[in-house]
Formats: C-alpha cells, structure tokens, sequence
C-alpha cells in the first residue's frame, strides 16, 4: 500500500475518439477523514460516454479484478468490456488497500463507504465527466456500494454483484450464529469475536480457503494463477469482521431507491438470491439474474460476457 500521490488532470479520450488507453489516478478523499488519504484508481475513458461505472472489488481483490489480462487468453477485463459498449469506466482499489491509503486507525466497510462517496464527489473534475455515475460492486465491494448509497446517494443505479444482504453461505455458520446475528447488538458481538481472532491490522493476502467457491472447475489454471498473481491484496481486518456478520446490509439495502441489478452466480455467497430482492424494499426497480456456470468470481467465468453484455443493456434500458 501506498500514501496518497497528487496528479495533474490527464486530457485522454477526447476530441472525437470512441476511447482511450487506461490511466492511473490517486483521487484525494481527505476531506473524509481529517488526514491525509487517496484511493488509487484506473480510468478507462469513453469520449462522448454513457454513465461512467464506478467499480469496486471484493476482498482481496484489487481494482485489477475488473481489468485482468492473462498471456494467451482474450476477453478477461470487464473494463474493457464496457468501454466497447460505450461506458467511461473507473476501477477502484478500497481504503486500505491496494494503491490506496490506510489510514491512523482501523479501517471499517464505512470508512471505506465514506472514502468512495469522496472519491464519486471528485470525479467529474478529475474525469471532466458530470455523470450519471452507477455503482457496480462486487462481493465485499458490493457491501461498500450499498453502505455508500444508503447514506450518501452517489449513484444513479447500483449493480450489486455476488453480495449477500443476509449470510455468506460457504461460511458455514451455525443456525445460532445467525440467529444471534439478526439484532444489532447481536452483529455487534459477532464481529468482535472475530476481531479477537484478528491479531494483526491487515489479512494476509490469501484465498487459498476460499478457492473451490471463487472459481469452477472450468476457469483455465492459466486464468486461476493471474489472478492470485495481479489481484491480491490485504483485507483490513475490521472489513473482514463486519463483511462475514449475518444481515449487515439488511437494514441499509432498505433505503436504497434507485434502481438494482442484482447478480449471483451458480456458487455463490447467497444462501438464497431470490430473497435478496426484498431486502431493496425503496426500490421499485430490481433485477435479479442467475449466472449459470459461474462461481463467485463472474469476471474469470466462463459464462462472464453473460453477465456483462447484460450489465451494458441494463444500464442502457434505463435512460439516466
């Protein structure tokens, strides 16, 4: 991880051109936390674009999930994917994370709600690009969306992807736990019994526990090794406590007005995604797709362009 670095604008994309190469920023959110810090991002422009789609990652994941490129293989950055549909793109690695600041203390998912809500303020001056912006958010990320959305109302629309507004089921839980977990004060004892366990600020990077539901058996190994190779980073241990609690976004999703597209794939987090529609209750415009042949990670999956060509006429289809 890094401080923050300050950049000059960067004229890219412009004057007629349908896009340009990725450029790599470090967005000032200082105004959020009383201290100096930055959120390493890429910007992927669109001259005369749709939206621009404000992505965030999940655990261990740096902002390269959304632009992973292997030796021999084509077609793996949703990025890239979405430019050629017309859409600016910004990938985002989260506070404490990646490219991006830590910060005097423990970082929590609001901290890093807080962070992405500085960062969306920053965009059009950076991007010279007014909006509208859509949230997409994946897994962990997508935690990040909702909290952001719920109390600041960033986004035009909100693609929720892989996240679970009850409980992470390849978790495990016991019933009790989950039970226990449906009050606040129950969340709140929940993650403190996983902080105890939690010695160190930072989760090394490893997913080695998590593997069999991140990717099916069908993703190539080639594709498998660049992503443990160019996406992993550290989990501020509070985002890990907080991302594993039973229906911490249950009461956030509640507010949230605009429009969502809520997507999970054949092995997911979800113990049950057609009840994640009634957790948007303000919405009164859902859609809930299912990702055959997809494990947790959509962007390495076989089926992804499914996924993303639909993301692309979502967005389209509702004419912000």
């Amino acid at each position: 991880m890094t401080g923050l670095t300050r950049e000059e604008p960067i004229e890219v994309g412009r004057g007629g051109t349908l896009g340009g190469e990725p450029i790599e920023l470090s967005i000032d959110v200082s105004e959020a936390f009383g201290e100096l810090a930055g959120l390493g991002a890429t910007w992927f422009p669109r001259a005369a674009s749709q939206p621009v789609l404000v992505c965030m990652p999940g655990g261990s994941y740096n902002r390269r999930y959304f632009d992973l490129h292997v030796p021999g293989l084509d077609g793996y950055s949703f990025a890239e994917a979405l430019q050629r549909h017309g859409f600016t793109v910004v990938a985002f690695d989260h506070l404490g994370t990646g490219n991006s600041s830590v910060l005097r203390r423990d970082i929590d998912l609001y901290d890093q709600a807080a962070a992405m809500a500085a960062a969306v303020r920053a965009l059009p001056q950076v991007i010279e690009h007014d909006g509208p912006f859509v949230g997409v958010g994946h897994s962990m990320g997508g935690q990040v969306a909702v909290l952001q959305q719920a109390s600041e109302r960033s986004f035009a629309a909100l693609a929720v992807l892989g996240t679970t507004t009850q409980w992470v089921g390849p978790l495990g839980l016991s019933t009790e736990m989950i039970d226990t977990a449906r009050t606040e004060e129950g969340r709140d004892a929940f993650v403190q019994q996983l902080l105890e366990a939690m010695p160190d600020p930072f989760l090394a990077p490893d997913r080695s526990d998590m593997a069999s539901w991140f990717h099916l058996d069908d993703v190539p190994r080639d594709v498998v090794a660049e992503d443990n190779r160019l996406t992993l980073t550290v989990v501020p241990r509070r985002c890990a406590a907080e991302g594993s609690a039973p229906f911490i976004l249950h009461e956030p999703a509640s507010h949230i007005e605009i429009p969502v597209f809520l997507a999970y794939g054949s092995v997911d987090v979800s113990p049950d995604p057609a009840r994640e529609v009634s957790a948007f209750s303000a919405s009164r415009d859902i859609t809930l797709m299912r990702l055959a042949h997809s494990g947790h990670c959509h962007n390495m999956a076989s089926t992804r362009s499914v996924l993303w060509d639909r993301i692309a006429s979502w967005i389209t289809a509702l004419r912000l």
